[in-house]
């Protein structure tokens, strides 16, 4: 389980954006070497479209088929946990 601190002047252009990159560099790497994207603290927007990197799509969609089943309007937290293109409707 890891926490990295990715320290960043949000004054300086273009920072902000390489360091969400570098982020999500660390993520891929946690799961390319047998890890997860969460532990603890779920999904959210920060992870949300890594989803595919650790998933296939077969997996994912049968995890939106299940959650569509209890939140059927996607009331609950919406965009914060699938892929946005990847959101069933109905």
């Amino acid at each position: 389980n890891m926490h990295p601190l990715i320290l960043y002047n949000i004054n300086d252009p273009g920072e902000s954006a390489r360091a969400e990159e570098a982020g999500n560099d660390i993520l891929r790497l946690c799961v390319d070497h047998g890890g997860c994207l969460t532990g603890e603290h779920g999904v959210g927007v920060e992870k949300r479209d890594l989803m595919r990197h650790q998933y296939a799509e077969a997996d994912l969609a049968q995890q939106m088929r299940l959650r569509a089943a209890f939140d059927p309007k996607w009331i609950m937290n919406p965009s914060k946990v699938f892929p946005l293109e990847g959101r069933v409707t109905g």
